[in-house]
């Protein structure tokens, strides 16, 4: 699939062009970030954390656990990796295409950014998608960690930019932002199951 994705056009792709994208888009989009002149510089992490009820009614906080290495850990040195490996990865470029951008803390540098630059119009209805495929990882990903108690889910995004060559003794940037809370989605308890087979 990605051979024909990648390659120049040619019959076969030309035949098979709408197969082949709905399977590479949107979590196998190939580009030439990876390559010079601008590399990818930072390590993208996605987190989540949890309101959760007890059946006593009390509610506490979770802390955050990280959804996207356990991802990335299975990928590592796999040359056929799953699309499993793949999916929280894909929602979170799912969610910049679709420009759902997080609170970032007052005063950084990306709100900043953000504030200088005119606003487009999004597309509502891909931002709706965005958002709701990314409740039902966070959720699957809460349900499995936490239990049936979870009540509401909320995923923080997080950036952690490796200075270029020339840049090398530079402090490394670390930055994130959080998502508003969100109902968790209604996933079914063999989902879950099949997340923690997929990410434990």
């Amino acid at each position: 699939m990605t051979f024909l994705y990648v390659a120049p056009w040619n019959p076969v792709y030309d035949r098979t062009s709408s197969v082949v994208d709905a399977y590479i888009d949107p979590y196998f989009g190939q580009n030439w970030e990876l390559f010079a002149p601008d590399p990818i510089d930072y390590n993208p992490r996605v987190l989540v954390r949890a309101k959760v009820k007890d059946p006593s009614g009390w509610e506490r906080h979770t802390g955050y656990i990280d959804i996207i290495e356990p991802e990335l850990d299975k990928a590592r040195g796999t040359l056929f990796a799953s699309r499993v490996a793949r999916l929280v990865g894909g929602a979170r470029q799912m969610m910049t295409d679709a420009d759902v951008e997080p609170v970032m803390p007052e005063g950084t540098e990306e709100e900043e950014e953000a504030e200088e630059e005119p606003a487009e119009e999004p597309d509502k209805e891909f931002q709706a998608q965005a958002i709701q495929h990314m409740t039902v990882i966070a959720t699957l990903a809460a349900r499995a960690k936490w239990g049936d108690g979870v009540t509401a889910v909320q995923v923080r995004v997080s950036d952690q930019v490796i200075p270029r060559w020339e840049d090398q003794d530079a402090e490394i940037d670390k930055t994130y932002g959080d998502f508003p809370w969100w109902a968790p989605a209604p996933v079914s308890a063999e989902a879950v199951r099949l997340w923690k087979d997929a990410h434990e």
